[in-house]
C-alpha cells in the first residue's frame, strides 16, 4: 500500500472495538475511538471508518457517516454489507471470541472481508495483515453461515461449559478438573473431524447410563441432554447408513 498513512476512525467501545484499538498498526493510524455516546464529532476526512457496535446499531451509525468519502465497514458476522448506504462499503469480520481485557494475539484472529470495490478489498486485506492477522474474502451470504457455525462451535459450547461448572459446583468439585478433558477434546480437532472424535454414552446409545444421568438433572438440563444425545445418535445412524 506504499508509505502513506491511512487515517482510521474506530466507532465502538465493546470487545471487538477494544481489540482494534490495541492492534491497529502502521501504516494505519487510529484518529478517534468512541462508542455511540462519544463526546466529540466523527472526523469526516478519514480513509477508513470501522463500525464496531451491536448489530442493531450499525444502520444508525452508518447514517451518521453518509457524507464521508472514506471506506465504511462494519465488523458483524450476520449483518449484510448492503446495510451500509455508502458508495464505498465493506465488512471486516473477525472470526474469534474476543473479551475485553484478555490479551489476544492477532495471529489467532482471522478476518473475513468483503467490499463492493476491488481496491477497498485490498485495503482491508492490508489492514488485517498490518495487524499481524490474515484475511479471506467472503460474501455476506456465506458469512451468515460462518457466523452461525461459530455460534454452535463457540457460544453454545461455552454455555455447556457453564452447565458443567454449575453441576460440579453443586458437588463442591472445582471446574479445573475438566481442563485436561476440554483441552484434549479441542486438540483432537487438529487431526480428526468431529464425527470421528465423538465418544460417550450417546454414541454407544447406552440407555442405562443415559437414564441414570438424566435422573440427576433438572428439567431444563434434562431437555438439553436428551436433545444433544439424540443428535449424536442420529448422526451415527446417518454415518452407518452412508
Amino acid at each position: 500500500m506504499g508509505t502513506r498513512t491511512y487515517r482510521t476512525v474506530l466507532i465502538g467501545a465493546g470487545n471487538v472495538a477494544s481489540f482494534f484499538k490495541e492492534n491497529v498498526n502502521s501504516p494505519f493510524e487510529v484518529l478517534a475511538v468512541g462508542g455511540r455516546n462519544r463526546n466529540c464529532p466523527i472526523p469526516k476526512d478519514a480513509d477508513i471508518y470501522i463500525i464496531s457496535v451491536s448489530d442493531k446499531a450499525i444502520s444508525a451509525v452508518a447514517e451518521e457517516l453518509k457524507d464521508v468519502n472514506g471506506l465504511v465497514v462494519h465488523t458483524a458476522g450476520s449483518v449484510p454489507m448492503d446495510v451500509l448506504p455508502q458508495t464505498r462499503r465493506g465488512v471486516l469480520y473477525p472470526l474469534q471470541t474476543i473479551t475485553k481485557g484478555r490479551k489476544l494475539t492477532p495471529l489467532r484472529v482471522p478476518f473475513y472481508i468483503e467490499a463492493n470495490q476491488e481496491p477497498d478489498l485490498d485495503l482491508l486485506r492490508s489492514l488485517a495483515e498490518a495487524m499481524g492477522s490474515t484475511a479471506m474474502r467472503m460474501d455476506s451470504n456465506r458469512r451468515r453461515y460462518l457466523h452461525l457455525a461459530a455460534v454452535f462451535c463457540c457460544n453454545f459450547v461455552n454455555r455447556l461449559y457453564g452447565i458443567t461448572a454449575e453441576l460440579l459446583a453443586e458437588q463442591d468439585i472445582p471446574f479445573n478438573v475438566m481442563l485436561p478433558l476440554i483441552h484434549e477434546t479441542a486438540d483432537k480437532m487438529d487431526e480428526l473431524m468431529p464425527r470421528d472424535a465423538q465418544t460417550g454414552p450417546a454414541v454407544r446409545w447406552d440407555e442405562e447410563v443415559m437414564s441414570q444421568q438424566m435422573s440427576l438433572l433438572d428439567d431444563e438440563r434434562r431437555q438439553i441432554y436428551q436433545l444433544l444425545s439424540k443428535s449424536i445418535r442420529d448422526d451415527k445412524l446417518r454415518l452407518e447408513k452412508d
